[in-house]
């Protein structure tokens, strides 16, 4: 996983809309920002390096913006504890509990894609994959 330099965030968090004339950290209509979209580590399938990145970098962003809210945006796949309950036993170095209970981030979010996760079996089984 490669980690971006902190000044790159710090840019976006700060950058005024050029139309309200609005820094996006002050903007109020900004619900929410993304840590990072669906992020994976198949170079560390304990989780630990997403992990400590989340750790790190959730509250340098509430340090900028204390103002809205902050979730990871993961495909909600578990960790070596519970890898059971991943379609097909997938590992992906991240653990959705443990991302998730980082006291900077505010809400959770899942995608979910039975259709590629669980290829090959009927629509039915990919529907109940969701219930």
């Amino acid at each position: 996983m490669v980690k971006l330099p902190n000044q790159l965030e710090k840019n976006v968090l700060t950058r005024v809309n050029n139309f309200t004339g609005v820094a996006y950290k002050d903007d109020p209509t900004i619900m929410a920002w993304e840590l990072m979209n669906e992020p994976r580590c198949p170079s560390d399938l304990s989780g630990k390096i997403l992990q400590d990145w989340i750790t790190e970098m959730a509250p340098y962003l509430k340090s900028i913006d204390a103002n809205h809210l902050l979730e990871i945006e993961l495909e909600g796949f578990y960790g070596d504890d519970r890898k059971q309950y991943n379609p097909n036993n997938i590992q992906a170095g991240t653990n959705f509990i443990t991302n998730n209970q980082v006291p900077s981030i505010d809400f959770a979010t899942v995608h979910c894609y039975p259709d590629q996760w669980l290829s090959g079996s009927t629509g039915k089984a990919q529907l109940s994959f969701h219930q």
